[in-house]
C-alpha cells in the first residue's frame, strides 16, 4: 500500500485541485461529478495507476460513474435508515403516550392547529418531565444500536462495493456481496479505511474554521485520498 503516494495525489495538479474544490461546493454536483473524478483516481481500469490525478474531461461519464456510486451507498444504507428511523419512532411514540395524560384538550387542539404551538407544548412538557425521555429511549434503544451498527457496516462496504461497479463497469456488481465482502474483509482494506477515517477527522480539525470553501476543501481532499487507497487495496486482493 502506497500511502504516502495517495496523501500527495491530491497535490500533484493545483489546477485540478482548484476545479474540485469549486466543483464540491455546488450541491449534486459535489457527489455525481466531483466524485465520479475521485472515481477514476482508484486507478481501476487502467493498465497502471497514476501517481497523479486524471483530468476533467467526460464530465457526463464522470458525472453518472458519481450518481451510480451515490445509489450504491444509499442502498447499502437503507436498512440502518429504516431500523434508525423505526427507533426514532418508537421512542417519539413512547414519550408521546407518556405525555398524553400531562397535556389538557385545550393544548391538544393547539398543537394539532399550529406546528410552532406544538413544538412550544412538547419542548415545554419534556422540560418538566424529562425523566419520561430515558424510558422511551430504552424501549428503542435495541432498534437504535441495530441501526447504528447497520450503519457502520455500510460504511465499511459501500467503498468496495461502488469500485466493483466501477471495475466491471456493470451496476450491478456492487450488489455482488460475495466479491464485496471478500474484498472488504482483508487487512490491506481495513487498514486503508482506518486510514481514510484518521484522514478525514484531521482535515476536518484543520478546515473547521475556514469560511466558505473549508468544508469543499476537506471533501475533495479526502474523496482522492480515499478512493486512491482503496483502489490499491481493491487491486492487491485477489
Amino acid at each position: 500500500m502506497k500511502y504516502e503516494e495517495a496523501l500527495k495525489k491530491p497535490f500533484t495538479d493545483l489546477e485540478k485541485l482548484a476545479m474540485g474544490i469549486i466543483l464540491s461546493l455546488i450541491p449534486i454536483v459535489n457527489f455525481t461529478l466531483v466524485q465520479g473524478f475521485a472515481m477514476e483516481s482508484s486507478g481501476l481500469g487502467k493498465a497502471k495507476a497514476s501517481k497523479k490525478m486524471p483530468e476533467w474531461e467526460d464530465w457526463a461519464y464522470l458525472f453518472m460513474k458519481g450518481l451510480g456510486a451515490t445509489i450504491v451507498k444509499f442502498v447499502y444504507a437503507l436498512p440502518a435508515l429504516v431500523l434508525l428511523g423505526l427507533g426514532v419512532g418508537i421512542a417519539v411514540s413512547r414519550m408521546m403516550s407518556m405525555m398524553a395524560p400531562m397535556l389538557s384538550t385545550q393544548t391538544i387542539e393547539q398543537m394539532m392547529a399550529s406546528k410552532i404551538v406544538m413544538s412550544e407544548q412538547i419542548m415545554q412538557v419534556l422540560q418538566q418531565n424529562w425523566y419520561l425521555i430515558a424510558p422511551a429511549m430504552f424501549t428503542a434503544a435495541p432498534l437504535m444500536m441495530l441501526g447504528l451498527l447497520f450503519a457502520l457496516l455500510a460504511a465499511f462496504l459501500s467503498p468496495m462495493a461502488v469500485l466493483n461497479y466501477l471495475s466491471k463497469r456493470n451496476f450491478a456488481a456492487a450488489f455482488d456481496f460475495g466479491v464485496v465482502t471478500k474484498k472488504a474483509f482483508t487487512t490491506k482494506y481495513a487498514l486503508a479505511w482506518i486510514t481514510t477515517l484518521i484522514v478525514g477527522l484531521v482535515l476536518a480539525a484543520l478546515l473547521a474554521n475556514v469560511p466558505v470553501i473549508g468544508a469543499a476543501i476537506a471533501v475533495f481532499l479526502l474523496s482522492v485520498i480515499s478512493y486512491t487507497l482503496y483502489g490499491q487495496a481493491f487491486k492487491e486482493t485477489k
